[in-house]
C-alpha cells in the first residue's frame, strides 16, 4: 500500500471505529446502572431469545444484503438503483411474511416441544423477533453506505441508532425498572423509528417498478447462504437452547452476561470488518490476490491483539461494567472472547468464498458442521455443563473454517473454477 491509499484506509478505519466506539462507550457507562436494576433471570430471559437472532434473522431478511454487496461492483450506478429498490421492497413485505412464519414456529416449539421452559414466552417472544423485520431496510442503508465508501453518512446513522437505543434502555429498565421487557423494548423502538427514517430516504426508489427476475436471481443465489446461516445456529445460539433445559436461569443469567461482555470485541471486530469488507469484493473482482491476503492477514491481526488485551483485563472489565454484582461470569468472558478470533477467521473465509461464487459450499459445510456441532455441543454441556457450552462456541467456528477450507480446495482442485473467467 502507497501512502496515499494508507491514508485513505486510516480514516475509514477511524470512521468506522468511532461509529462504534461512541455508542459502545454509552453502552459500557451504562452498563453499571442497568446491571443494577436487572436480575441473573431478566439476563436469562433476554439471553435465550437472543439465541434465536441467529436461526431466525438469516430466515427474515433471506441474505438479500449479500446478493447487494455481491453485485455492487459489477453493475453502474443505474444498476445499482434498481437492485436497491427491489431489494428495499422484498426487505419490506416478504420479510414481513418470514416474521409471521418464524414467529409461529417458535410458539409451536415452545408450547408443544418445551413445556416445562422456565423462560416466559409473552410478551418476550414478540418483542425479540419484531426487531428482525424492522432492521432489514436500515441494514440495507447502511451497506449501501459502506460499500459506496460513504463514512460519513454511515457514521452517522450508526451513532444515532446506537445513542438512541442505549438512551431507551436507561429509560426503561433504569428509571422505569421494567427489566428484562425494558432492555427488549428499546431496541424494538430504535428499529421502527430508524425503519421508518429509512423508508423516507429510499423514497426516490418506490417509483421504480419491482423486478422479479432480479428477486428470482437474488433468491436462487441466496438460498444457500439462508439456510447456511441459519444452521450458524449451533454455533451461537443452540448453547443457550440447551443450557435452559438444564432448569438453572439463574446461571444461565451469568453466562449471558458473560456472552454480553464478551460481545464487546465485537464491536471492534465489526468496524474491521466494516472497512475491509468492499477491500474483499473488490480484490477477488480484480483478481488482486496478494492484496486479499493482506486485507485478510490485518483483520485477523487486530482482532487478536484486543482479544489478548480483554483476557488480562477481564477480572477488572466484568467488574466495572456489572457495579460488582456479576463476578462470577468472569470464567465465562474469558472463554467466550477467544470466539472473536476463530469467528473472523472463519467469517474471513466465508467472504472470500461467497465472492468467488462458490455459496454452495458455504451451505454444505453447515450443514455437515452444524451435524457435528449438535454432538460437540452435546457432550460439552452434558459433562461440563455452561463452561462446556462457551468452549463449544469457540470450537465451532473453528469447525465451520476447517470444513470451509477443506470445501473450498476440492473445489477449486478438481471442478471448474477459473481464476480468470469466474
Amino acid at each position: 500500500m502507497n501512502k496515499k491509499t494508507l491514508l485513505i484506509y486510516s480514516k475509514n478505519v477511524g470512521t468506522y471505529f468511532s461509529a462504534s466506539l461512541i455508542p459502545m462507550i454509552l453502552s459500557l457507562v451504562s452498563n453499571p446502572f442497568i446491571a443494577k436494576n436487572m436480575e441473573p433471570e431478566d439476563y436469562a430471559i433476554v439471553g435465550y431469545y437472543a439465541s434465536f437472532t441467529t436461526l431466525l434473522q438469516p430466515l427474515i431478511t433471506f441474505y438479500m444484503l449479500h446478493y447487494y454487496t455481491k453485485r455492487f461492483y459489477e453493475l453502474n450506478e443505474e444498476g445499482r438503483k434498481k437492485l436497491r429498490s427491489t431489494i428495499m421492497k422484498a426487505l419490506i413485505w416478504f420479510s414481513g411474511i418470514m416474521f409471521l412464519v418464524s414467529l409461529t414456529g417458535l410458539i409451536i416449539y415452545t408450547i408443544y416441544f418445551n413445556m416445562e421452559s422456565t423462560i416466559p414466552l409473552f410478551p418476550y417472544v414478540l418483542m425479540s423477533l419484531m426487531v428482525l423485520p424492522l432492521g432489514g431496510v436500515m441494514s440495507l442503508t447502511t451497506t449501501d453506505y459502506r460499500m459506496s465508501r460513504r463514512t460519513n453518512a454511515f457514521f452517522k446513522i450508526t451513532v444515532s441508532n446506537g445513542v438512541i437505543s442505549v438512551l431507551l434502555t436507561l429509560l426503561f429498565v433504569v428509571w422505569l425498572k421494567w427489566g428484562a421487557t425494558g432492555k427488549l423494548l428499546a431496541p424494538l423502538i430504535t428499529s421502527f423509528g430508524f425503519f421508518i427514517f429509512c423508508i423516507y430516504q429510499y423514497r426516490d426508489l418506490v417509483k421504480i417498478p419491482f423486478d422479479w427476475s432480479v428477486f428470482k436471481q437474488m433468491l436462487l443465489f441466496c438460498w444457500p447462504l439462508t439456510i447456511a446461516a441459519m444452521l450458524g445456529f449451533f454455533s451461537n445460539g443452540y448453547d443457550r437452547v440447551l443450557l435452559e433445559r438444564i432448569g438453572d436461569t439463574k446461571e444461565l443469567g451469568y453466562y449471558c452476561v458473560g456472552l454480553q461482555i464478551a460481545n464487546y470485541v465485537h464491536v471492534f471486530q465489526s468496524a474491521i470488518t466494516s472497512t475491509f469488507q468492499p477491500d474483499i469484493y473488490q480484490n477477488i473482482v480484480e483478481r488482486k490476490w496478494d492484496k486479499l491476503f493482506k486485507v485478510v492477514a490485518i483483520q485477523v491481526l487486530g482482532v487478536s491483539s484486543i482479544v489478548g488485551v480483554f483476557i488480562i483485563l477481564a477480572p477488572f472489565v466484568v467488574d466495572i461494567l456489572t457495579a460488582g454484582r456479576y463476578l462470577m461470569a468472569v470464567g465465562y468472558t474469558r472463554i467466550l472472547v477467544f470466539a472473536s478470533v476463530t469467528s473472523m477467521l472463519y467469517y474471513c473465509l466465508s467472504q472470500i468464498t461467497i465472492a468467488l461464487g462458490y455459496t454452495k459450499i458455504t451451505l454444505i459445510n453447515k450443514v455437515v458442521s452444524s451435524v457435528l456441532m449438535i454432538m460437540v455441543y452435546g457432550f460439552l454441556i452434558l459433562k461440563y455443563q455452561f463452561m462446556g457450552a462457551a468452549w463449544g462456541q469457540v470450537l465451532s467456528y473453528l469447525v465451520f473454517l476447517l470444513g470451509n477450507a477443506l470445501l473450498l480446495f476440492v473445489f477449486i482442485k478438481y471442478g471448474k473454477y477459473d481464476s480468470k473467467n469466474t
